[in-house]
């Protein structure tokens, strides 16, 4: 493996995601901005490219690009650093239908599809979801695998420091679309306010208050993807990164919808769903 890969396949992260890196079909990062997922997916990529695989990419902040023309933002613009509700939904009823294109193409056993799933406030919610499609045998399969990086207290106010820096002196392009710091916060308050409904916080939500809290982060996470293969990473260890996670000096080739694709998941959004109940679709993001 090249110098670009931080974490060593000696440490229980790293020996995972080798394991992944040969073996399965798709992997992707499950978690809120924030947590070092853009860092996983790209030492990932690596690995599997290390281990003779062709990567594909399927990232929220790319897929959802693709939807944010002049004529969609005209009519859905983003406000205070959210993407409008219509969007979101638009953005996860393509996903799955992209996937299966992708599975389709690329039936080789060298292909393997890495992603991330911000999942929180319907970013890609509906590839955890159980659907009756054709897709679904493929998401539940033991060959996909969908990691849950939980970073300690100490770790995730390092990532949200080192985010906040990113975000002020980008040194990639992507680094200007990462979620501001306002976005991060609010995400984890729909997180705890879930668990708090849910009761998954316990004993624990009452000491911590609305604090980010790595037990109540890992027993949510697992609830949202009780339908899938998930494997939560225990992250004690801040990677020694340098230069931008958003650097790969491999061949990728991204996921994303065609100009018909967003026109079609646009004009089918309009015939089923109403402004008030894409909303709600939206605020019920944790019905999986």
């Amino acid at each position: 493996m090249g110098d670009s890969v931080v974490i060593s396949v000696d440490t229980l992260i790293g020996a995972q995601m080798a394991d992944a890196a040969e073996k399965q079909r798709i992997v992707f990062f499950a978690g809120l901005p924030g947590v070092g997922k853009s860092l996983f997916l790209q030492q990932q990529t690596l690995m599997a490219a290390s281990a003779g695989r062709r990567v594909h990419l399927m990232q929220w902040d790319t897929a959802r690009a693709a939807f944010e023309t002049r004529e969609s933002l005209a009519c859905y613009p983003e406000i205070d650093g959210f993407t409008h509700p219509a969007i979101r939904k638009a953005v996860g009823l393509w996903a799955r239908h992209g996937i299966l294109r992708w599975h389709e193409a690329f039936p080789g056993a060298e292909h393997l599809l890495v992603g991330e799933l911000p999942i929180v406030g319907n970013r890609l919610v509906e590839l955890v979801q159980k659907h009756d499609d054709d897709v679904e045998q493929l998401l539940c399969d033991a060959s996909a695998t969908f990691f849950v990086p939980v970073p300690s207290k100490t770790i995730r106010e390092r990532i949200e420091a080192a985010r906040e820096a990113s975000i002020a002196r980008p040194r990639h392009e992507r680094e200007k679309r990462d979620a501001p710091i306002n976005v991060v916060q609010a995400n984890w308050m729909a997180l705890y306010d879930l668990a708090v409904r849910l009761d998954l916080a316990g004993e624990l939500g009452a000491a911590q208050g609305n604090l980010y809290d790595p037990l109540i982060y890992a027993r949510v996470f697992k609830h949202l993807l009780r339908h899938r293969n998930c494997n939560t990473l225990s992250v004690e260890t801040l990677f020694p990164v340098s230069g931008s996670v958003y650097d790969l000096d491999v061949k990728t080739q991204e996921i994303t919808a065609t100009e018909i694709e967003v026109a079609n998941c646009f004009a089918n959004l309009a015939r089923k769903y109403t402004d008030a109940s894409i909303r709600e679709a939206v605020e019920d993001w944790h019905h999986v």
